[in-house]
């Protein structure tokens, strides 16, 4: 009995990826908008690009994981492919190396 309560608990505690998600952002007024949990690519990419509005481009895109876009100081960074959030801010802020940068969004699946 322990071993399937010890296995309920750790299929609980892992993270629920499901889908594909995507960020389009403006980078004049620095507004991003993202999408997540759509079963296409397309969908996931046309969600958030309509959701952003005019002037936005596809920063980035993810298929059950985690992605983010850091802006700041005249410049971007995104980080793609982690499995929590927190990792992917910190690599979206030092790919946009600039100590003003800040991150915009965050999409996981």
């Amino acid at each position: 009995m322990r071993g399937i309560l010890a296995a309920v608990l750790f299929l609980a505690s892992a993270p629920a990826f499901a889908g594909w998600g995507a960020i389009a952002c403006n980078l004049q007024d620095a507004q991003c908008r993202a999408s997540q949990g759509y079963t296409f690519y397309s969908d996931a990419v046309n969600n958030a690009l309509a959701a952003c509005g005019p002037g936005c481009q596809l920063m980035n895109w993810e298929n059950n994981e985690c992605i983010a876009v850091a802006i700041g100081g005249g410049t971007f960074g995104r980080a793609q492919g982690f499995f929590d959030s927190y990792s992917a801010d910190q690599a979206a802020l030092n790919a946009c190396g600039n100590p003003e940068c800040v991150v915009i969004r965050t999409a996981c699946n």
